[in-house]
């Protein structure tokens, strides 16, 4: 006997499998980014960071509060992995050309770029 899996909202077992996939890629992706972030010295998390902050539509884009969004972050967490960041030669601030209120960030030069 097949054991049914709850119906909620027209969601079927195909759905769930297909969630069920779709989770599992997510997983493998995360699997070879944190391998990928540790072979290369830096922690996961300045990976995502880095992965956010390189696929942003525009360097104007990128805030604080950009990277808080893009990594599903409080404000003052993404400040303090900033600040972090900052500090480990990762990341380099400066002021905006078009309103000096905000900070930018960029990814510092990798070494033979």
């Amino acid at each position: 006997m097949a054991s049914k899996l709850p119906r909620e909202k027209g969601i079927g077992r195909a759905d769930y499998r297909r969630l069920a996939a779709f989770r599992h890629s997510l997983r493998h992706f995360l699997a070879i980014s944190e391998t990928a972030a540790r072979e290369a010295g830096i922690t996961p998390q300045h990976h995502q960071a880095l992965l956010a902050i390189k696929g942003a539509m525009r360097q104007e884009d990128i805030t604080v509060g950009y990277l808080a969004e893009q990594l599903l972050l409080q404000p003052h967490r993404a400040a303090e992995l900033v600040d972090r960041m900052v500090r480990c030669g990762l990341l380099v601030r400066t002021k905006s050309r078009t309103d000096r209120r905000f900070v930018i960030l960029s990814p510092t030069p990798l070494d033979g770029a």
